[in-house]
């Protein structure tokens, strides 16, 4: 897991998806927690390998959900 994600698991703050959906605590703590950490370290690396602004990171990630809705 990596450090940064670790420590803001620790410290409980999740994403806001946590609460809106009422996802169970085994679901928090398994496949939901799992799933978020990639998705986070994803949208890191690609703000870090294009070099744009967090609302463009936002917008896309945004963008490639509504095609999953």
């Amino acid at each position: 897991m990596n450090r940064l994600f670790a420590r803001t698991k620790k410290r409980e703050i999740m994403p806001k998806a946590f609460e809106e959906f009422k996802f169970t605590e085994n679901q928090k703590n398994g496949p939901v927690s799992e799933f978020w950490e990639k998705v986070h370290l994803a949208a890191k690396a690609l703000k870090e390998e294009t070099n744009c602004p967090n609302n463009i990171i936002a917008s896309g990630l945004r963008a490639v959900a509504a095609e999953w809705d």
